[in-house]
This record gives structure tokens, C-alpha cells and sequence, in this order.
């Protein structure tokens, strides 16, 4: 389970194009930018990633007949991608250095990508609310990746707050470190592929609680616990815990990395032209970074399309965007 961590990569290469998620935006442009002869990267942060990954059943995207899995969906998109030469490589994208003609996306576990364009796709799902203390003991106990800080935690229990493909990655490689992990879920299921959450089952160090609702990360100088509510016994207990890391989704788009390079909206969403390029040339999006109203797979696929044809007519230098069949 989980992806390649290892920093075995060439950071002189430079690519065509970075595509940072591999949703139906970002696995849509990678197709058409690999069709053209394009050599494309695509960074993707888990494999069940985003909105679509975490749907139990389509049955309304155009030539694929339901139902099924969103997670299954995005494995046809990605597979067709690949048969075209993309590469599709898993890494949480936390900066970029767009200004330059090279671009430069870093990824958490250190490692440095070049394009000659990016194409943002990353999603809409971050957190906008906070729990309470998460603030106050962000560094002395709260955390947000696993990689990173695990190893401060060895042989000590903690708690991982999550509810997906990526948060039950991050809880495995946590589980390696820590004593005891306690994966609170606030909902009444796992949304990541049954062979993951299995798998992840079967760890001797980790015990699921499904339905329990966090109501606050307490301590006093570092974290001492968390206050959680056990939503089917309608109680509330205290896990004692000396770490919380935090792996949560929610519906703001996903462009802290952009590190204000590009020009957003007072909503954090990237503002783009007719052709799906942002303020900054070279740089594109799609997707639900761009807030469309009307969120659907089948839409996200399209700008992906829109922003991979204009990629190809930036970098051939072309007069106008021409169409693949």
C-alpha cells in the first residue's frame, strides 16, 4: 500500500508539463498532453486522491456505464494517460517557483520537479474551519504530515484524524513510529478501495473509530489528549494521545503551494483566461481550483482538456489551439 517515497529522481530533468493532481482534471490534461508528444509529469498526493476518488458510485459520466467506484473511474483515466507515456508520480505538492521560464514544484518529502508549464488541477478540498486548540499546539504535538514528524513520536501514542485514501497512508507510515494510533473518522466509513482499508485494518498498532466527532486537541505546554465525541453511545471521552496529526478535506481549493504567485479570487480560487492560463504565462488551470458552480466530473475533464491544448499551443509556439481526435 502507498507510493514511492524515495528521492531516487533526477532533478535536471525538465519536463513539458507538471500537472500538480491527478483528478479528472489533471489525469484529462496528462492524456491529451502525452497524446501530443509532450513528456508529462503528474503529481498526485494519494491514490484515491479528491473529490471523485472518494465517491462510492457514478453512473452519469459519459461512455464509462455505471455504476462505479470514483476511485475506478480515475484508474481508467490515469491508465489511459499512462498508455500515452505520462508519468504519474505520488508526492504532496507544499511550494512552487512559477516566476521563472523553468518552473519549480517542490514536493513534501524533498524532492525538487522542472517544467517548462504547470497545469494546477489540484481540487478543491481543503480544510477552511480549524478545531479547537489545533492552532495552539500546531509544532508542539498537531501535525500535518506524517513524514515529517512521525518519527518525533516514536513509541508514544497518537491520534490521526482522517477519512480517506490519504489519511489512511499517512496512518501507516505513522504506524510505523508511534505505540498506539487511533484513526478518528467523523464519519461512518473509510471512504479509500476495500483492499486499503483491509489492509489497514490488519495493522496490530492501530484501532479505527468510526462516528467519533472531535471537539478539541487539549494539553498544556504540547498535547496531552483529544476530546472527541463517540457519536453512536452519544458520549465524549478523551483519547490520551501525545501527538494529532490532521488529514482532513473540505471544499477550499487546494493552492496553498501557489504561495500567492498567481492572481486568485477573495474565495482562493485561481483566476484564468479563455484559454486556462492564470496571470502568470505558462502557468494553467482546471478544475474545482477554478470554483465552477456546477461541480461534476465530466466539467473538470473538460477544462483539463482545454488547459492541455493550450499547454500544446504555448509550448509549439502555435497561432492557435488546435484540436486532437
Amino acid at each position: 500500500m502507498g507510493g514511492d517515497f524515495s528521492l531516487n529522481y533526477q532533478p535536471e530533468e525538465i519536463y513539458d508539463v507538471i500537472i500538480i493532481g491527478a483528478g479528472p482534471a489533471g489525469s484529462t490534461a496528462a492524456l491529451y498532453t502525452a497524446r501530443a508528444g509532450l513528456k508529462t509529469l503528474v503529481l498526485y498526493r494519494a491514490e484515491a486522491d479528491g473529490a471523485l476518488g472518494v465517491t462510492q458510485k457514478i453512473e452519469n459520466y459519459p461512455g464509462v456505464p455505471g455504476p462505479i467506484s470514483g476511485y475506478e473511474l480515475l484508474k481508467i483515466m490515469r491508465e489511459q494517460a499512462k498508455s500515452f507515456g505520462a508519468q504519474f508520480v505520488r508526492g504532496k505538492v507544499i511550494a512552487t517557483d512559477l516566476t521563472g521560464e523553468i518552473k519549480k514544484v517542490y514536493t513534501i518529502d524533498g524532492r525538487e520537479f522542472r517544467g517548462k508549464t504547470v497545469i494546477i488541477a489540484s481540487g478543491a478540498m481543503e480544510r477552511a474551519n480549524k478545531f479547537k486548540g489545533e492552532e495552539e499546539f500546531l509544532g508542539r504535538g498537531v501535525s500535518y504530515c506524517g513524514v515529517c514528524d512521525a518519527a518525533f513520536f516514536k513509541d508514544q501514542p497518537v491520534a490521526v484524524i482522517g477519512e480517506d485514501d490519504y489519511g489512511v497512508e499517512e496512518a501507516e507510515f505513522i504506524a510505523r513510529f508511534a505505540s498506539k494510533v487511533y484513526f478518528v473518522v467523523p464519519g461512518s466509513r473509510i471512504k479509500a478501495p476495500p483492499e486499503v482499508v483491509e489492509e489497514f485494518k490488519n495493522l496490530p498498532n492501530v484501532e479505527i473509530l468510526l462516528r467519533h466527532r472531535v471537539i478539541e486537541i487539549v494539553g498544556d505546554q504540547v498535547v496531552k489528549g483529544l476530546k472527541v465525541k463517540d457519536l453512536n453511545a452519544k458520549e465524549e471521552k478523551i483519547l490520551e494521545v501525545n501527538g494529532v496529526f490532521i488529514f482532513l478535506g473540505g471544499t477550499k481549493p487546494s493552492v496553498d503551494f501557489l504561495m500567492g504567485q498567481v492572481e486568485m479570487t477573495d474565495d482562493h480560487c485561481v483566476v484564468v483566461n479563455e484559454e486556462m492560463m492564470t496571470s502568470i504565462p505558462g502557468v494553467f488551470a482546471a478544475g474545482d481550483v477554478l470554483c465552477t458552480n456546477i461541480k461534476q466530473a465530466v466539467i473538470a475533464a473538460a477544462d483539463g482538456c482545454k488547459a492541455a491544448l493550450a499547454v500544446d499551443k504555448f509550448i509549439n509556439k502555435k497561432a492557435k489551439i488546435t484540436s486532437q481526435w
